[in-house]
Parts: structure tokens; sequence; C-alpha cells
């Protein structure tokens, strides 16, 4: 099964995402680098893990809010 982001880009490992936090009252974004990617099951949904720019280890389970930055200049395959 291949993970797909909020417009229909591949996640794939080593991929640079976007996701949504909130902190209160704040709501901002964080790049995430993408180091692994955990299959779902019927009990669990996939997610995908890897470190911020802080250097944090992060796991990010709502794929729906993701993006996958494109370099400027480069073309990143959809597939449907």
């Amino acid at each position: 099964m291949r993970l797909k982001d909020h417009v229909g880009r591949e996640i794939k490992v080593g991929a640079s995402i976007v996701y949504p936090v909130r902190r209160g009252s704040e709501m901002k974004l964080k790049q995430l680098t993408v180091q692994q990617i955990v299959p779902g099951n019927e009990n669990k949904l996939p997610s995908v893990s890897g470190y911020n720019t802080d250097g944090r280890r992060v796991h990010v389970h709502n794929l729906d809010n993701v993006i996958v930055i494109v370099p400027l200049g480069q073309q990143y395959e959809t597939t449907t």
C-alpha cells in the first residue's frame, strides 16, 4: 500500500513533509524528514516517523493533513 499526502503525492522514505501542530491557541506548520513508514493494519492506521527541524523524533498518524514538499524546479510524480 502506498501512502499519499493531501494532494495525492506519494510519501516516500527520505521525503520532506509538512504537518500541522497545535499548542494551545497557536497553530503552526512543522517540517519532517521521513525516516520510516509504518504500515497500518485492521486495528491501526498507517503512519510515518522521522526527525523534525528541531531534531526531535516525531510520529505523524493523521496523513490527511500532510503535504510533501517539492523543491522548486523539480517535478514530483502523482500517482492516481
